[in-house]
């Protein structure tokens, strides 16, 4: 959340302070290019705002709370960011102008379109270059993303906890040397296993997973050892006499344990007698038998599991079942390591499936403000489309640069499309400012570069560098996210500046196009009212 903040207030600020010194620089007083600076900007912002926190909140209808909890968190964040650049920024400027104002010591405004060598010029230049021949950028973005898009089927999704510890810290010293020594550390994974315990299947299905496990070229991957906890071994336990000491055999039980299998089949009142014989002696078997008289039996296993091989705990409950010999929907396989799997999946597929209901409504919400202001909802299209496009070209990215989808970086989702929507809105906005002043749609597509362009470069240039900085975190999840994050502001910025001008300089021909079509029928209806006018003053006088 505080990356997504910091990076919208930024430029929020930047363009509130933008637009106060082109009122500056065009000769209006302090309080009168505050004043109108901030009528200037506060629209588009507020959108830009809107859009973000909607897009945010879609996460409630998330059924995972931290999602809906970072939906809530990053709305608030934004909100109070627009608030306070929409606030303070302008007031503490006023206020310290005005006094530099009245002792005379005020300053000429320099537009943050000078701030960067060159950037006046070149944002001209691309202006002019992007509004005359629009294809071929149109067709570079186009097929740089489709590139993008294909390379992102490669993507893949992964979780360690060692992404969470430094890289540079003792634990993860310690980890390695585990891996050198032993393999690695180990858990204890559980298998909950639906079955009647009295049946023939059952306990010869216990007895070939055990054995199974006994095999290293047999049992799951991840599996550190053989089984530990099984209803099976603890009858075995009490039924065999190994003539080790300390062992649990009593005749009694054994003798009920051959009776119990000396036909082709089990007998399940011998059976049960003996489940019930082993637990007055044994209340270890409670923890591995629920012995449901009236419905399925649960049955627990547990056996050691190595966590170093994040890719063998994932396919554990696969090879477990490809072990067991009866039914596989009976069987879930679990540990902590799963467990943490589960909820990460389970996140990371949820931010994945929010994507399209997070631009859908992005969309609606630009829509329908075009369509109350302006009548034109087709500029919401202009808006998120470049967005879209982003989202394509940094998962393809991700990929090509071996970054994983994890929890951490599909968190990018929300930022691709709090930034890209806020800095396409920005564009649109000074478009139609400029081209209501100006109605030429090349002129006002180069004006916007050169003025909104310059800022948004200033704005991804300060962002981009202050989130970069997270590429030389000692933790590897925020590395990763510190490089998907400048990746993705790089990519806003530069779609947006190829995109949204020559999008709205054919906006503005059709606009033209209208008024033209408009202002010709007006003169042809006030010609045909003249035409009628004329001859009705001629019949008057002939008439008299």
């Amino acid at each position: 959340v505080p990356i997504v903040v910091i990076g919208l207030t930024v430029d929020y600020a930047i363009q509130a302070v933008s637009h106060y010194r082109e009122q500056r620089a065009a000769g209006e007083a302090v309080a009168s290019a505050a004043r109108v600076g901030l009528r200037n900007v506060t629209v588009p912002l507020m959108l830009a705002a809107v859009t973000t926190i909607v897009s945010l909140m879609v996460g409630l209808f998330s059924p995972v709370e931290i999602v809906g909890d970072f939906g809530i968190v990053g709305g608030l964040g934004v909100g109070m960011s627009l608030i306070v650049m929409l606030t303070l920024i302008p007031a503490g400027r006023t206020i310290i102008d005005r006094r530099r104002e009245a002792r005379g010591r005020l300053r000429p405004a320099r537009p943050i379109s000078t701030a960067l060598p060159g950037i006046d010029r070149t944002a001209g230049f691309l202006g002019r270059q992007i509004t005359r021949k629009p294809a071929p950028y149109i067709i570079a973005v186009l097929a740089v993303t489709l590139v993008l898009g294909f390379a992102a089927r490669g993507l893949h999704s992964e979780f360690s906890i060692r992404d969470l510890l430094p890289s540079d810290g003792a634990v993860l010293e310690d980890i390695a040397t585990l891996d050198t020594a032993v393999g690695g550390s180990t858990e204890n994974a559980s298998v909950l296993l639906r079955a009647e315990a009295t049946e023939t299947r059952t306990l010869l299905n216990l007895h070939e997973f055990r054995d199974a496990f006994l095999d290293e070229q047999r049992r799951p991957a991840a599996a550190a050892g053989p089984l530990q906890i099984s209803y099976e071994l603890l009858v075995e336990d009490w039924t065999t006499d190994t003539g080790q000491p300390g062992d649990k055999y009593d005749p009694e039980l054994e003798a009920l344990f051959r009776q119990a299998t000396a036909g082709v089949r089990l007998d399940g009142e011998l059976m049960q007698e003996l489940i019930d014989e082993i637990e007055a002696r044994d209340p270890a078997l409670r923890h591995s038998l629920v012995n449901d008289r009236a419905g399925v039996d649960t049955i627990l296993l547990q056996f050691p599991a190595s966590t170093g091989d994040p890719g063998a705990s994932k396919r554990l409950q696969e090879e477990v079942e490809a072990v067991w010999g009866g039914d596989a929907a009976a069987l879930t396989a679990t540990s902590d390591t799963i467990i943490s799997f589960v909820v990460t999946d389970e996140i990371r597929d949820r931010q994945t499936e929010s994507i399209g209901t997070t631009i859908a409504a992005a969309l609606l919400v630009l829509a329908f403000f075009f369509w109350l202001t302006v009548r034109q909802p087709a500029l919401a299209v202009i808006a998120v489309v470049p967005t879209v496009l982003v989202l394509v070209s940094v998962l393809g990215t991700m990929a090509l640069l071996g970054i994983p989808y994890t929890i951490t970086t599909s968190i990018i989702t929300a930022l691709s499309i709090g930034i890209g929507v806020d800095y396409t809105i920005h564009m649109i906005h000074r478009y139609r400012e400029e081209f209501t002043r100006l109605r030429n749609p090349e002129r006002a597509a180069v004006r916007t570069l050169a003025t909104t362009g310059s800022a948004l470069l200033g704005s991804a240039l300060t962002t981009a560098l202050g989130i970069g900085v997270m590429a030389f975190s000692p933790l590897i999840a925020m590395q990763q996210f510190g490089i998907t994050a400048a990746i993705t502001i790089a990519y806003s910025l530069i779609f947006s500046v190829l995109l949204v001008p020559p999008a709205m300089t054919v906006w503005g021909a059709f606009q033209n196009m209208r008024l033209r079509s408009a202002t010709e029928r007006q003169w042809a209806e006030l010609d045909l009212a003249i035409e009628e006018i004329y001859q009705r003053h001629e019949q008057e006088e002939g008439s008299s």
